[in-house]
């Protein structure tokens, strides 16, 4: 009797891995009818406001080392300030013509732009006139740009960005230009 249910168990097993080696995956069915196109969604940077690259003409401060330009930026509300974020960038053209953007404040070890955010716009100061400047091939150097990011926007921050990196904000809250 123990003969019998070895055979019967080795008949099995092979059984079993010939069907198992036999098998395949059928052929795919009839591809059903389209559905209807959705609403287009909202963008990646609900919410965030920006504003266009602007010109700024500095002044020299009254202490004749300082100097400073106010910019207007009524979107920057009390709200914003309290509960969001602001971000400051400038930017200016390498002499090969590279792009560099740079977020505010910048040292260098030699100069100095540094900025105070309040409600109604913000003020850069430095150590140098930064104001925007045309060069000889015809582009603009140091123009400056404000984001506001508002509170409840909690998940920009999660998005493991660096902040002070222009490219990655640029290209996390689709920023045009």
């Amino acid at each position: 009797m123990k003969k019998v249910f070895g055979y019967l168990f080795v008949a099995c097993m092979f059984s079993l891995a010939l069907g198992m080696t036999s098998c395949k995956k059928g052929d795919a069915g009839p591809v059903g009818p389209k559905g209807e196109k959705g609403d287009t969604g909202v963008a990646g940077n609900a919410g965030i406001i920006y504003s266009a690259w602007a010109d700024a003409t500095f002044s020299l401060a009254s202490d004749n080392v300082t100097y400073f330009v106010d910019i207007d930026a009524p979107k920057i509300t009390s709200a914003i300030l309290n509960s969001g974020d602001v971000k400051v960038y400038t930017q200016y053209y390498t002499s090969s013509g590279e792009l560099i953007v740079m977020p505010l404040p910048y040292f260098d070890g030699s100069y100095i732009l540094n900025v105070s955010i309040f409600a109604g716009g913000f003020e850069i100061y430095s150590n140098s006139d930064f104001s925007s400047h045309t060069d000889d091939s015809g582009k603009k150097s140091f123009q400056y740009r404000y984001v506001i990011i508002p509170g409840g926007q909690a998940a920009a921050r999660k998005a493991g960005i660096d902040w002070n990196n222009y490219e990655q904000v640029k290209a996390y809250l689709h920023l045009k230009n």
